[in-house]
């Protein structure tokens, strides 16, 4: 509702009251008490809310023109930087939407109009339908030499002939790529409900690649609404004309390794691979009240992280971001514990969260499939398929609807060490490079890093202090992956015992008292000081009975 004129907002006085003083308004999810502090926090001051209620208890009165501010301005519906207007605004095609049914995933593709690389300090993404737009990832990718538009544009139509989403068949290339993940897209822009505009500091921007056959490609879920619809969605977007001293990445974070009600998932289980993660995620059970993914993902690199902004659908609980660092510290660095799926809030840290090689991120979600979720409730009724009610199974699927699931609990970080952005012309720096221990093995040709995810086979034991370490350990064997495959345990289980010994960090999520005493396989950061050899722990499973 607009609130911008006194006979506006007269009429909802009453209801502003009770919002404010049940902290509903402004709408912030985050608990305070167990999160950074972040610099985009609009709760109001007790003050603040002390003023609005006794405004509303006096009977709401009218104040004196003459004192009114000036109306702020917003050109073309834009969020202001400093002043300034958008240095460029890309607009998309008008999209008509069906009343009805379900509308696979849209790709839109729009030239990128700059021959030279660009930086980007702000951005905003805008929906044309807000009641349309369910949420849009923006990426920048490059086609091919002799690869035109129009041929993605017919694999994407004969795609959704036949029912698959329409970039089943339309391939393309990352223009650019995650600094951990080189596999791995960017993601230049993302809409939620209650994006705003997206401002980068501390000497950080994002990179556009400038240049022939680059596209910014927008991947759009629309919900039918029951009424046939339109959107015109726009995008703006602020430069600078120097490199930053951070370029910055948005990737959905913790999905390297996934734990769903206590059992690790493994990489060749089998069912398609949930939207930004490397497993396949076992659907929700229909009623099931409280169902808990867990994702963990390691820095072999120092990191910086800037942004924490969880995404899921109508049956997200709650969210909890924690960091385990290198000597073992743990720190709960986000809290959302009423998760909101009306209101997929970004939260800017005020302190940017600089991690050193070895931490890992942890982060904890649950899920409410259940009668009590109103969400479901309120939505189910208008819903011909009735996909929405807890008496269905919910699934993770590559491209999901909004009675589908998500886990998604995007960051934005830049990587500290030398490789610290992507140079726009001339050659690319040096890769960071590190001696490997004696003992490691090379599993496969890969390049180095400051530190080395490793592979380890021993005995799961607890000391007398509750501190948990892996005894008669074997040599460690490099890898490329923080998760495991079935393929690979069983290959593993033959792997002898050795005369080392690890501490474990941030075990607990894998519950270790179920495996003490036994083989198991584990890989982590390995993080070696003198007379002590840490492993950060991504992955733990059991590989043998008793190691008595």
């Amino acid at each position: 509702m607009p609130l911008v004129s006194y006979d506006a907002v007269k009429p909802k006085a009453q209801s502003i009251k009770e919002q404010v003083l049940k902290r509903e308004m402004p709408p912030w999810p985050a608990d305070p008490n167990s999160s950074a502090k972040f610099r985009n926090d609009p709760r109001l001051s007790q003050k603040d809310v002390d003023t609005l209620v006794a405004w509303v208890d006096a009977g709401a009165p009218r104040g004196n023109p003459s004192d009114l501010p000036p109306m702020p301005s917003f050109t073309q519906g834009w969020e202001q930087l400093n002043g300034r207007a958008p240095d460029a605004v890309v607009a998309l095609p008008e999209y008509a939407a069906p009343a009805t049914g379900e509308i696979p995933y849209i790709q839109r593709r729009v030239k990128v109009p700059f021959p030279d690389d660009k930086w980007i300090v702000a951005m905003q993404v805008l929906p044309g339908n807000n009641a349309l737009v369910h949420h849009m990832a923006i990426k920048e990718v490059k086609l091919s030499d002799g690869v035109r538009l129009e041929d993605l544009d017919a694999l994407a139509g004969l795609a959704q002939q036949l029912g698959f989403a329409d970039s089943a068949f339309a391939t393309t290339r990352p223009a650019v790529t995650d600094a951990a993940n080189p596999e791995a897209y960017d993601m230049l822009g993302v809409y939620t409900p209650g994006t705003k505009l997206e401002i980068y500091q501390d000497g950080s921007a994002k990179l556009l690649k400038g240049g022939k056959n680059l596209f910014l490609n927008f991947n759009i879920h629309y919900t039918a609404t029951g009424k046939a619809e339109k959107d015109l969605s726009r995008l703006a977007i602020w430069f600078q004309a120097n490199p930053p001293k951070h370029q910055i990445y948005r990737v959905p974070a913790a999905g390297k390794s996934l734990i769903a009600n206590g059992r690790q998932l493994l990489t060749d289980d089998p069912g398609t691979k949930a939207e930004g993660t490397d497993v396949a995620i076992p659907p929700i059970p229909p009623y099931t009240e409280n169902y808990e993914l867990i994702g963990i993902t390691a820095y072999t690199e120092p990191v910086t992280i800037y942004q924490f902004q969880p995404h899921a659908h109508m049956r997200g609980k709650d969210f909890k971001y924690v960091v385990v660092y290198a000597d073992g510290r743990e720190e709960t660095v986000l809290t959302v514990p009423k998760y909101d799926f009306h209101w997929q809030l970004a939260f800017d840290l005020d302190t940017p969260l600089r991690l050193p090689a070895g931490s890992k991120l942890v982060v904890t979600a649950h899920y409410d499939n259940s009668s009590k979720n109103e969400h479901l409730r309120g939505n189910n009724a208008d819903d011909p398929g009735r996909n929405c009610g807890p008496d269905k199974e919910a699934y993770f699927r590559k491209e999901n609807q909004s009675w589908d699931e998500m886990f998604s609990p995007f960051i934005q970080y830049s990587l500290d060490g030398a490789n610290r952005t992507q140079r726009t012309k001339g050659p690319q720096p040096r890769q960071v490079t590190s001696e490997r221990t004696p003992a490691a093995r090379k599993e496969g040709a890969r390049p180095q890093r400051a530190l080395e995810i490793v592979d380890v086979v021993g005995c799961l034991t607890q000391s007398s202090s509750s501190v948990w370490k892996l005894t008669r350990a074997g040599d460690p064997i490099v890898t490329a992956t923080q998760s495991t495959s079935l393929a690979a345990l069983k290959s593993t289980a033959a792997r002898p015992f050795g005369n080392q010994q690890y501490q474990m960090l941030g075990v607990s999520v894998f519950n270790p008292e179920a495996h003490a005493g036994q083989k198991v396989a584990v890989k982590g950061v390995l993080i070696k000081d003198t007379g002590n050899s840490r492993l950060n722990v991504t992955s733990l499973q059991m590989v043998g009975a008793s190691c008595s």
